[in-house]
This record gives C-alpha cells, structure tokens and sequence, in this order.
C-alpha cells in the first residue's frame, strides 16, 4: 500500500502542471459547507480564518504535502466567506404570512410569458389598499396575472395590481430543493396571483430596461409570425430564454427524450452566437485585401464575437449558463487576440472563480453543476482526442468530413450525458438514455444548422419587418425534432430514473470524475473506484413510509411494493409529483386512501373510520384524524403517532409516549418525512431539522 501511494504521489508530482485545475474544488466545498450549516455564523468567521491560515501558508511554503493541504483549506475558507458575504449582500426582508387581497403599486422589473397569462416582478412596492401584516415589505414581489387579462405589461411601467400575496414555498419535504434560498438569492421576497386586472399607472420611458423591451419585441414578433401557440413559445425560448410559455406536455417531451439542453440557454447556443459573427467578420475583412494585409482580421473577429455574446446574454436575461457560457467565450477569444491555445481547462477554472466571487449560490443549483460538468469532461474529452480528430479531418473528403461530424455530435452527447447522469439523477431523479443519444443525433444538426442560424437571421431582420418567412422555415425545424424527440420519448429505455439520495455521494461521484477529467494517463482512471463506490449506494438510500406536506392537506404513505398511496389525488398536484419522483415508483398509478369504511380498500395500507385513518409501520400505529374529536377513536384503534392538518391535543386515553403533529407543528418544522429504522423505532425528519434556521427562512432572518 505505501508503495502504491509513493507511486501515486510520484505522478501526481510529474502532473503538477495541472494542479490549479484542481483550485475551484475546494472553494465550491467550502461553499457548499456554508450553506449546509443549520445556523447562520457570526459574519467575522470567514475573514478571522483566512488571516489566521495566512501566516501558516507562507510558514510550510517548502513542505509541499502541508502546503497543499493548507492551501485547500485555505481555499475553502475563502469560498465559505464568499457564499456568506454573497447573502449579507442580497438579504431582504421577505413575507412571513398570507396576505389576502391588497392593491399594490410597483415597477415591473421582469416579465415572463406564460401558457394563458404573464407572470410579472415588482420591484419598489407599496401598499395602497388592504394591509401587509409586517412593517417590512419585500423588496420585489413576484405576481401572476390572471389569464387573458388584456393588459401587456411592460418593464418600467409603474402599474397597480389587486393581489393576495403568499410566503414563498418552503422544500416539500427534507432535502428537497430549497425554493425559499433559490428565491432569496433572486431579491424575491413573495408570490402572489392577482384578483383584478392590472392597470398601467405610468407608462416606461427613457432609456431604462433596453434589454427587457427588445426582448418583449422579439416574443411579439415571433407571436405574430408563428400561429401555433406552442411553436411560438417553443422558438421564443430558443431564441430569447423565456421558456415559461412553453406547454407542459412539450416540456416533458423534451425532458423525456433529452432534448431540454436544446430548448433552455446553454452553451450550445454561444458556440453559435460566437462561431457566426467570429468566421462572418473574418470573412469579410478577409475578402477585402487592404484590410487583409494591414489589420489583424483574426482578432477584430474575436472582439466582435465577444462582443455580441455579452449583447445577447443582457438580452436573455443573463443566467447563470449564460454567464458561464459568456466568461469562456471571452476567455477563448482573448486567447485568440494572444495568439494563445484558447481550449484548455483553464477556460473552467477562470469561469469558475468568476461565479464563486459574485454568484456563490449558483454552486448550489443544477444550471450550474450541469453545465461545467459537461464543459469540463468535453474539454477533457478532447483535449485527449483532439490529435485523432485532427488528423482524421486533415485533406478528407466532405463525405468524410460530414461523417465524422455526425460522430463528434454523438460523441459529444454520449459524453456531456455521462458527466451530467449524476446531477440531472440528484436534481430532477432522471437522466436520458437511449432515446437521449438518438434525439440528439437529429436535433442538434438541424438546431445548429437550421433553427439558430435562421433564426437570428430572421432577429436580424426585424427591424425591416422581413422577419415572418425566415421565422415560418426556422418553425419547421423545431417540428422536425419535436417530432423526433416525441418518438423516443415513448421508448423503454429513452431514460433512467431513480428515486432521491443523498448530496455526500453526489459529492464523491463529482470528485471521482473530476480525478477522471483533470489527471492524464493512466492513474486518472483511479476516479472510477469513489464514483462506482458512491453509486452503490444509491439504491440503499432509506425511503420515507409516511410523508406529511406542511400544512397537513396532503399525506402518503407506502405499502410492501414500495409504492405511494396518498390522502387525495384532487388537490397538491405539484407536491404529490414531487414526491412521487423523489420517494415513490414514477411508473406506478397515482393510488388514493380508501373512504371510511370502504369494503374495497383490502390492497390499501390504510384502514379509514369516520373522522380519521390508520396506518401501521413496524410496531408503530399512525393515526391521520380530522379534528379533535378524532384523536380519542384514533388512540383507541392503536395510534401512538397523531397527525391532523388542524390544532389537535393528545386525549386521555391516547399513551403517555404518544406523538402528537398538529397544524402549528407542521407550520413551524414544515414538512415531515417519517423513516423506519431497523429496529422497527420510528426516524421523524423535518424541513426545519434538515436545513435550520438561515437568512432564507421563515424567522431565520431575525436571528441570522
């Protein structure tokens, strides 16, 4: 063993080359560490030690295994005080009780298309009707409009709007993604839908929120050349990155057969919006021979593809791939100007640090991990087959060249989905197969050859009124690979889904493919044994028996099959969905608990009475009652747990032990997960246990 570690370290020390690949790493854990605490730390911590690991630094400078190590921790520190710095900066206060109807008056900072309606942000609100109850408003409400309201909202406008406003929606059960922190970091304080029709108090004017109106343009344009609704909002997302028109049913189409990544902004979309105008330009100051021979042609190229990436990332609104997508693209272009090798590693490692400065949080969303997941292991991919690639192109044939171009597509997909199965599987409990390969095989071809170039051609044009006819063609293409992607989307095997795990492995698969993408030679193949290791224990990930949403309306519970039965199907669809993905069999019919007394109901779990219903996990008894009246029947039958959406009490001949979850029990630890342990003792897990109290939550501010 201590021969092999040697050996190892001894190639690892002939790599030192590559050792700053390795430099985000710990910075995204220590990222990750801040916002896994339970608590908010005192705001000295981060800077207090990183000054006290200074000094240690500079004293093991010569020792290269302590220095290493101390400069990880470094590092990770320094990513720690990154994130907690990042959330002093955007806390706002945010809405902590429903508001019912109160007429608001606001700017409207963003606007997003909606299937029937728009869904606006208003920012600077105050209340001219109604009350709030809080002294403190939130910063920017989030509202949706009802639908056909024949209002437009424009941003800038300053508008008025009867609303009633929610808190924004906490995790559906432990460790479930966390909307409340995704929301906080957005400025977004509450959600709400509107009773009345909006009314545009003043109009916008000036020059203020170009971006927001020539993206507002764009939709209009592509609305009125393009019929098909679903088309229209299908293009409109290719184009502008406004996917919320898009319909449920061509979402899931999408997903299914894998080819989201097409539809959302990814960096698919900047290879292109950076390859067209880089090779036009060339090609054009090229074709004039006084400025061919006397101006660097190649590098006024590069600027001006830079240039138009950073236009169109303002204009689709600048998220997180899109700035990752944007950063590399400078840094290759700059590459460009310098006359230097422009794909490298480095590309990831400069993208990284940007978004660990300024948007820490992004480590901890799927935009991000996806997307550098896929740029690192292509660029990695690559850079060790780049030769073999070069010289199978060199003096070939078109034929030949088309061929190989159609393999580098599956190649690249084969590759981009190896490196983001993990995550898609952590975050959303799918990843595609198959049918992804075979999707991908049609639809990028014609997306890069056809859709995006025609359609920013028919962008272009708008400004001429000559947008409909490049618009109507680009249209046919999106229903060449809607077509396909609807075909594999039905395939057995098109993909793979798997119920949730836990983020310590998700946290050991990434670092074995990391060890993959960054080493060369053989010892990079070592990352294999923590990713295989991490993936078997996927499948022993401990399920939930008993799921009990918040506010007491919904609950589940499992049977021997291992499939979910919930309290009703009519209502919570978003919240009986996720947990369906997340703890229960994706495949199996949606099954609801039988009525009281129901002489059907022998295959169910749960047995129901008038007023309450039972269900027995190990040696434990759960009782689910309606109201207080219930608890003494419910004691009577066994229960030792008591669960009700309303304020119950134990009752007098319930067991002393007995557990009693009422209405301001789930309104304070949210969401409850109940896990059988082995020993048949009953695990309980809330939302409030899993993440604490932090800035993002309900009275975690006041004590953050």
């Amino acid at each position: 063993m201590a021969r092999f570690l040697n050996d190892l370290w001894a190639a690892v020390q002939n790599q030192r080359e590559r050792w700053i690949f390795w430099t985000p790493v710990p910075v995204a854990f220590g990222i990750a560490f801040y916002f896994g605490l339970r608590g908010e730390p005192p705001l000295a911590t981060g800077p207090v030690l990183l000054a006290l690991l200074a000094p240690l630094l500079a004293a093991f400078y010569k020792n290269r295994p302590v220095f290493l190590t101390l400069l990880a921790v470094f590092l990770a520190v320094g990513g720690f005080t990154a994130a907690q710095w990042r959330t002093q900066q955007v806390a706002a206060p945010v809405l902590e009780k429903r508001s019912y109807a109160v007429t608001l008056r606001g700017k409207v900072v963003e606007v997003d298309p909606l299937p029937k309606t728009y869904r606006i942000v208003l920012e600077g609100i105050e209340v001219i009707d109604g009350k709030i109850w809080q002294d403190d408003l939130p910063r920017r409400v989030r509202i949706k409009l009802k639908n056909n309201d024949p209002a437009v909202p424009q941003a800038g406008s300053i508008v008025e709007i009867r609303a009633g406003l929610l808190p924004l929606s906490p995790p559906v059960m432990p460790g479930a993604f966390d909307f409340q922190r995704h929301a906080f970091f957005k400025g977004l304080g509450a959600t709400g839908f509107a009773y009345g029709d909006l009314k545009v108090v003043r109009e916008r004017a000036g020059s203020a929120f170009y971006f927001e109106k020539l993206r507002q343009s764009v939709r209009e344009k592509i609305s009125a050349a393009i019929a098909d609704r679903d088309n229209a909002a299908l293009l409109t997302a290719f184009m502008i990155g406004e996917d919320r028109g898009i319909s449920e049913k061509d979402w899931e189409i999408a997903r299914q057969s894998g080819i989201a990544h097409l539809i959302a902004i990814s960096g698919s979309h900047f290879v292109l919006i950076a390859g067209f105008p880089f090779f036009l330009i060339r090609a054009l100051l090229a074709a004039i021979p006084f400025i061919a021979l006397r101006w660097p042609v190649k590098k006024i190229a590069a600027a001006g593809a830079m240039a138009v990436s950073i236009f169109y990332m303002l204009l689709i609104g600048a998220p997180v791939t899109a700035q990752r997508a944007v950063i590399m693209t400078c840094v290759v272009m700059t590459a460009v100007m310098f006359d230097r090798n422009p794909f490298t590693l480095r590309l990831a490692v400069f993208a990284a640090f940007v978004l660990f400065v300024f948007e820490p949080e992004s480590v901890m969303g799927p935009s991000f991990q996806m997307s550098f997941a896929a740029v690192v292991a292509l660029i990695a991919f690559y850079e060790s087959t780049g030769p073999w690639w070069k010289n199978q192109f060199r003096e070939a044939p078109w034929t030949k060249r088309y061929s190989l171009y159609l393999l580098g597509c599956f190649a690249t997909t084969l590759v981009a989905s190896a490196a983001t199965a993990p995550f898609a599987l952590y975050h959303f409990s799918r990843m595609p197969m198959l049918g992804g390969l075979a999707a991908n095989m049609i639809a990028v071809p014609v997306s890069s050859f056809v859709t995006f170039p025609l359609g920013l051609f028919s962008c272009l044009l708008m400004p001429l009124g000559l947008e409909t006819w490049p618009l109507r063609v680009t249209e046919k293409s999106l229903d060449v690979f809607m077509y396909v992607a609807e075909i594999v989307a039905g395939w057995d095997y098109a993909g793979v889904n798997v119920n949730g795990f836990a983020g310590w492995i998700l946290a050991v698969m990434t670092l074995g493919m990391l060890w993959i993408c960054i080493w060369r030679g053989r010892m990079r193949w070592l990352g294999m044994i923590p990713f295989a290791l991490a993936a078997l224990f996927i499948p022993l990930t401990p399920r939930a028996a008993v799921l009990v949403s918040d506010d007491g309306k919904l609950m589940a519970v499992r049977d021997a099959a291992g499939d979910l039965h919930f309290s009703m199907l009519g209502r919570e669809k978003f919240v009986r969905e996720q947990w369906t993905v997340r703890e229960g069999n994706v495949k199996a019919a949606a099954r609801a608990w039988p009525a009281a007394e129901d002489k059907q109901a022998a295959a169910s779990p749960v047995t129901c009475k008038t007023g309450y219903c039972t269900y027995t996990l190990g040696n434990t008894v759960f009782g689910f009652v309606e109201g207080q009246e219930s608890v003494a029947p419910a004691c009577r039958a066994g229960a030792s747990i008591l669960v009700s959406a309303q304020d119950i009490k134990r009752a007098r001949n319930c067991a002393a032990g007995a557990v009693v979850i009422g209405k301001y029990d789930l309104r304070r630890e949210g969401a409850h997960a109940f896990y059988l342990r082995p020993d048949n003792s009953i695990d309980i897990q809330t939302v409030r246990g899993a993440r604490g109290l932090r800035p993002w939550t309900p009275g975690g501010r006041k004590t953050g």
